[in-house]
């Protein structure tokens, strides 16, 4: 990914509705948690589908897994939805660091933190990155208990952090999640950005689109839109909006009767890794 741009994924809210099975369900959200983070997607949009709308518990997942493990006791509350969660594979990403030993952390290493205490703007605020004990966070603004923020270590005697911006970390640093109201709405807001338009529908990939492909996100944001599991793209867009964008097949001559949303978003973000090698 090139500095700050947008690489989203956009999902319906009815992802989850060909099953009643609560752990399938976990995993099948766990899967395109973890499509994002090996394809370096910066944001899982849900947008509502008026048939079957299950976005409290594909947020909950979604929120759950982008959260290091250090913090979810701190952050995220017992909920009957996340009782599933030991299905969830691990994402492995930076923002998820296994090293837990104070004296490892390297100046400039950047870490994914939470406010433990804080009383006021002059300086007693204390932050928990996942070590054997919270460390001062040196800033002038006001912080509440439990917010999370990105830190960067910049002094090892004493072991302190400073707040950086996400979009100064260098390297990826996980998925926000967002819902919105309309995937028509949405795009209506994306109008400077490189839209891909998913479908059985759609054109089947070739060398030719493959190539195309590879231009798109270089220099502007890009947005991957996914059918439902009952309806494609075409079913939540207007005849308009459907010819601005491209729409094409990233499974053509599929040997199974259906392709699962999941098994989609794998597919396509794949091509598109390869599509933008040089990114």
């Amino acid at each position: 990914m090139t500095g700050c741009r947008e690489r989203a994924i956009v999902i319906p809210s009815s992802l989850t509705m060909e099953s009643r099975d609560g752990r399938v369900n976990t995993l099948k959200v766990g899967l395109i948690a973890r499509a994002a983070a090996v394809f370096r997607m910066n944001r899982i949009v849900i947008y509502r589908d008026p048939e079957f709308n299950d976005t409290r518990f594909i947020t909950m997942v979604l929120r759950y897994m982008d959260t290091p493990q250090y913090l979810r006791r701190m952050l995220i509350p017992r909920r009957e939805e996340l009782r599933h969660v030991g299905v969830l594979p691990p994402l492995r990403t930076p923002h998820h660091p296994i090293n837990s030993k104070s004296e490892s952390l390297k100046i400039g290493e950047f870490r994914v933190g939470a406010v433990v205490e804080s009383v006021g703007s002059d300086g007693g605020v204390w932050v928990e990155i996942g070590i054997d004990r919270p460390i001062p966070l040196r800033t002038v603004g006001r912080y509440s208990v439990g917010q999370r923020l990105s830190v960067r270590i910049f002094s090892h005697n004493p072991l302190a952090a400073e707040p950086v911006d996400q979009k100064d970390i260098p390297h990826y640093w996980g998925f926000e999640t967002e819902v919105v109201d309309s995937l028509e709405g949405y795009l209506a807001s994306k109008d400077v950005a490189s839209v891909l338009l998913t479908s059985i529908k759609g054109k089947a990939i070739t060398p030719e689109i493959l190539q195309q492909m590879g231009q798109l996100g270089q220099k502007r944001d890009l947005v991957v839109v996914f059918g439902s599991p009952a309806r494609g793209v075409d079913a939540f867009l207007s005849c308009e909006t459907i010819g601005r964008y491209d729409m094409i097949n990233t499974i053509p001559h599929q040997g199974t009767e259906t392709v699962r949303l999941e098994e989609a978003v794998f597919a396509t973000l794949a091509l598109l890794n390869l599509a933008q090698m040089e990114d």
